[in-house]
């Protein structure tokens, strides 16, 4: 494993600076992507009436040294509700651990949101924030003696860029469905100081969903996302979970070509839920690992009285 975990190092970082035009992945996939709307997108600002917590990790191709950890926290909550318009204001602190890769990710998030004659909303939301790439030279190892005489590695000091980010997106939901785009990244920030011509590339994320009573006790949630980055192929999650009484949830979902996922959330009380995911990877990579696992804890105090939209001033398809 370790060796695997040396050659894995060594090639991963001899291609990305010896590329003459490369484009970053700037965001990760996520199983749990109905509870962490607002790292997708910053019209979901405020979608709760009322504050809104979340945490989340996920843990990727378990087992493999070096392999990718990502965290989240984030908080938002509603401003200025009235019964046409309301604010939304919202931020989160994203982070990103791939062998000797991280990246720190912090965001601030505003969102106008409107009410139209059908009674559905329409959302536009902005975010601004700054993030911040390392790379820790001290903890590579090669295969090969004489790669660390590479001047591209080592001839310089510098191991870390800092570099703006701004995220732009739409929201439309009712009170059984919704569907969302975004463009996040949108000034697309060159890495040079890290590595060559690289750019923390655009990426354009669509998420879409339905709620669907089956009876009294049990309901059906469909629900998809898109993710567009440049130079890589379309990531598609599809998922479909069965609901009870509102309080517990299991389903399945199918990332193309990527992995099989199971998902379940549980509402503890009424102010936590529980979401956990498992990931059974179905491409070549799971040689060296078949499984992810991530969980998210959601945290809110809204007024189950709120006139807003749906229970809890959101609506059920994503939350």
């Amino acid at each position: 494993m370790k060796k695997m975990h040396c050659l894995a190092g060594g090639l991963m970082v001899t291609m990305l600076l010896l590329a003459s035009n490369v484009h970053a992945q700037f965001g990760g996939v996520r199983s749990l992507f109905l509870m962490s709307n607002l790292l997708d997108n910053p019209a979901a600002a405020g979608n709760t009436a009322c504050l809104d917590m979340r945490m989340g990790v996920r843990s990727q191709w378990a087992g493999f040294e070096g392999a990718p950890i990502s965290s989240f926290a984030s908080l938002s909550g509603r401003l200025g509700q009235g019964t046409t318009f309301a604010h939304g204001l919202g931020g989160y602190v994203l982070t990103d651990d791939i062998g000797p890769w991280s990246n720190t990710r912090f965001s601030m998030a505003y969102s106008t949101k409107v009410r139209l004659t059908n009674g559905a909303r329409l959302s536009a939301g902005l975010a601004a924030g700054v993030a911040q790439y390392r790379l820790d030279i001290g903890s590579l190892q090669f295969p090969e003696y004489s790669a660390t005489d590479d001047p591209a590695l080592f001839g310089s000091s510098t191991t870390q860029t800092v570099f703006p980010t701004m995220d732009f997106g739409l929201w439309y939901e009712d009170d059984l469905n919704f569907a969302a785009i975004s463009l996040q990244n949108v000034m697309s920030a060159p890495l040079t100081d890290l590595a060559g011509q690289t750019e923390s590339g655009r990426i354009f994320v669509l998420t879409g969903g339905r709620f669907i009573k089956l009876d009294r006790r049990f309901a059906f949630r469909p629900a998809a996302q898109m993710r567009l980055a440049s130079g890589l192929p379309a990531a598609i999650d599809f998922q479909g979970t069965f609901s009870m009484d509102d309080r517990i949830s299991m389903g399945l979902g199918y990332r193309t070509g990527s992995a099989l996922v199971g998902v379940m959330n549980v509402r503890l009380f009424e102010s936590m839920t529980v979401g956990y995911a498992y990931d059974f990877g179905v491409s070549a990579l799971n040689v060296a690992s078949r499984s992810s696992h991530e969980i998210v804890i959601s945290l809110t105090a809204c007024d189950k009285n709120d006139p807003y939209i749906g229970p809890n001033g959101r609506c059920p398809a994503y939350d």
